[in-house]
């Protein structure tokens, strides 16, 4: 029994010899990692200004940001368990981070490429929220973009995921980065010879119009006469960011008025009907 106890005391006795041997190492360790950790806040700090400036989305800078300031915390934490004396679990740490890091990547190389690319596009962005973009066949306004995928509302109301790296790898069309879009349809009118006559009312009835922009300029022009029937195409721009004149309702007013003003006139106006694409959502 008795030499049991003296097993426990020589232990703790040798313990407690290491640790005296080792506290100065130990308070330097703990220096070291309070300065680290305001270091690395105040580089968050400055780099969050930075990102922020050149992605404006401090939404993705904080992602970025929360990244690098893990990876700055493990290296912090690798070298104070150095100046411990600790090299033995040091470099277990860092041998199996970088196993990890390999298979993580392996399995994973397709979440890593979206990432990477939304990275990319944080910086370089194509687009922005509320944009009406096509990728490929997909068509519609961009509603959230995270740094894996971003979802589009396409014009029949479908939410589409489509992943950041196919964006980077396919052919991308913004309609509205510059806050501007046209939009367009056909007026179809019996020809006759009042025909000059229509075509000044059209352009008087946009230009009327507050929300039709004068520059760039509204065009009325005949695209095809047949059979007595001339369809004459107009053409509109309109701001995006304007909320009281969304393309579909500005569209369809416009469509209304000038029908009800060229019956008003007396124009002849055929039953057949010529439609085209639609080009923007509401």
């Amino acid at each position: 029994m008795n030499s049991e106890i003296d097993v426990f005391y020589e232990a703790i006795n040798q313990s407690w010899t290491s640790f005296i041997r080792h506290l100065p190492n130990v308070i330097f360790s703990v220096v070291v990692l309070l300065l680290g950790l305001l270091i690395i806040k105040m580089i968050n700090k400055y780099a969050k200004k930075f990102v922020i400036s050149k992605s404006n989305d401090p939404l993705i800078a904080d992602f970025i940001l929360s990244i690098i300031s893990l990876l700055l915390t493990i290296a912090l934490f690798v070298i104070c368990l150095g100046l411990i004396g600790f090299d033995d679990v040091t470099n277990k740490i860092l041998a199996g981070a970088g196993l990890t890091t390999f298979i993580i990547g392996f399995a994973l190389k397709d979440i890593g490429e979206n990432f990477l690319a939304g990275i990319l596009m944080a910086f370089q962005r194509p687009f922005r929220i509320g944009d009406l973009i096509q990728i490929d066949s997909i068509k519609g306004r961009v509603i959230e973009m995270n740094l894996r995928s971003t979802t589009i509302k396409t014009l029949d109301g479908i939410d589409a995921y489509i992943p950041n790296a196919s964006i980077l790898k396919n052919n991308l069309e913004n309609f509205t980065i510059d806050e501007l879009m046209r939009s367009q349809f056909i007026v179809s009118i019996s020809h006759d010879e009042k025909i000059d006559e229509a075509f000044v009312l059209i352009n008087a009835l946009l230009e009327e119009n507050e929300f039709v922009l004068k520059i760039p300029s509204h065009k009325t022009i005949a695209e095809k006469i047949e059979n007595d029937v001339v369809s004459i195409g107009v053409y509109f721009w309109y701001r995006t960011d304007e909320i009281k004149a969304p393309g579909d309702k500005l569209k369809s007013d416009l469509q209304l008025n000038i029908y009800k003003a060229l019956k008003t006139e007396g124009f002849n106006l055929p039953t057949n009907v010529v439609s085209i694409e639609r080009i923007d959502i509401k």
